[in-house]
């Protein structure tokens, strides 16, 4: 299959989980998390906020401030088809519905951070390998912003059981994963070096 065969194939079963099936899948997902060096060791965490059908962050984002960590969720940058890391210190007063119907802060509360200073980015996508290689939601945006931190960042994705497939054609424009983790598991996928 194609990454668009996959996309739509593996989107709709994920778009079939019921509320409480997401709910009870991120909650394990969020424990996994917890017990990665990764999550552990970073100071300057990069979070996505997730649509209805995705591992949901909210409550990591919330547990990752109150444990001190700096936390930042991406704006997204239209013109140059980009995002931009912002630090937030409160997810229920700070975010509004933003671009392509997804959680950003309002303008108020912009507080830009260079991607160079970001220990951990947590990404989203709709379908990964064994080997790291991801299908996001098509526009771009964290290939090219993944493209620009450093290489001793380390990305980690958030992906239930059934999002992960045999194989995933890449190209030179794609970056890997680090690390997948579902609520069964976490799959080490490949080390970048600084």
């Amino acid at each position: 299959m194609n990454k668009e065969e996959i996309r739509r194939k593996i989107l709709k079963k994920r778009l079939s989980l019921s509320s409480e099936d997401i709910r009870d899948k991120s909650r394990q997902v969020f424990l996994n998390l917890a017990e990665v060096v990764e999550y552990r060791n970073s100071q300057n965490i990069m979070f996505y906020v997730a649509t209805r059908s995705e591992v949901q962050t909210e409550e990591i984002i919330k547990m990752s401030i109150k444990m001190g960590k700096n936390v930042f969720v991406p704006i997204i940058l239209p013109e140059c088809i980009d995002l931009a890391p912002s630090k937030i210190f409160d997810f229920d007063t700070e975010l509004e519905k933003g671009k392509k119907g997804i959680f950003e802060p309002k303008k108020e509360y912009y507080r830009l951070f260079s991607s160079e200073n970001i220990d951990l980015i947590i990404v989203p996508g709709i379908a990964f390998d064994l080997s790291g290689n991801r299908i996001g939601r098509g526009f771009g945006y964290y290939d090219n912003f993944l493209r620009k931190v450093r290489s001793s960042a380390k990305i980690v994705a958030l992906a239930f059981e059934m999002q992960i497939v045999k194989k995933i054609s890449n190209d030179k424009y794609d970056i890997p994963v680090n690390k997948i983790i579902t609520e069964k598991r976490i799959i080490i996928s490949v080390e970048r070096t600084a």
